[in-house]
């Protein structure tokens, strides 16, 4: 049976866990279909030996500047023709926006239903933000040119890849039909229809 990489809890409520192949990398695993594993740290398998990789909804609560290392961690582990699929929230989407916290610039600094609060710097007069320390809170807020910046920093920039889903700018964006794969992407339009059919998601897949 091939093994398939599932990034997180892997509980029973996720479609995923009726797919024997999956396994979970968890902080504090809860049964035995879950390894330990800090996501900060080499992936523990062998190069070129995992079919399929599911991170959905998990490297924004990771350190910007750590998401590269995943990635190539993520490339040096898929067996060629392995797929790993990604999928991370899309702070140009309305249903994101509204709940966000911006800087003076027009940024995205926090999510307010992620582990962000705002307070008021009295040194400066400036707003900041601090988040939760309990590995809830959103730490970076993906946008596609981020995402790009982040591929094109890693060695999974080789793949194919392949978008189905995000604002591409603040006007435009794909929102294409996502295949299972048994990956199933929760978040994802049609059946997320939160946003009136336009994206809630970034959504892709890299194939080695």
């Amino acid at each position: 049976m091939e093994q398939y990489l599932y990034f997180g809890s892997l509980g029973p409520h996720e479609r995923q866990f009726q797919i024997p192949n999956f396994t979970g990398l968890a902080l504090h695993p809860a049964h035995d279909r879950e390894i330990k594993h800090n996501l900060a740290d080499p992936l523990p398998f062998a190069d070129n030996a995992i079919a399929k990789i599911q991170a959905q909804d998990v490297l924004e609560h990771l350190a910007f500047e750590k998401v590269s290392f995943v990635l190539d961690e993520v490339y040096r582990v898929l067996k060629p023709g392995g797929i790993f699929r990604l999928s991370v929230p899309d702070y140009r989407s309305p249903v994101l926006k509204r709940r966000s916290i911006y800087d003076g610039r027009g940024r995205v600094i926090g999510d307010l239903m992620m582990g962000a609060t705002s307070y008021l710097d009295p040194a400066t007069g400036e707003a900041r933000v601090r988040f939760s320390e309990d590995g809830e809170a959103h730490l970076w807020f993906p946008r596609y040119e981020l995402i790009t910046h982040l591929v094109l920093k890693s060695e999974i920039r080789k793949a194919a890849i392949h978008f189905y889903q995000g604002f591409l700018d603040d006007h435009s964006f794909l929102c294409e039909p996502v295949p299972e794969n048994e990956m199933y992407v929760l978040r994802a339009a049609p059946h997320d229809r939160r946003a009136g059919g336009s994206p809630t998601s970034i959504i892709a897949d890299f194939v080695k």
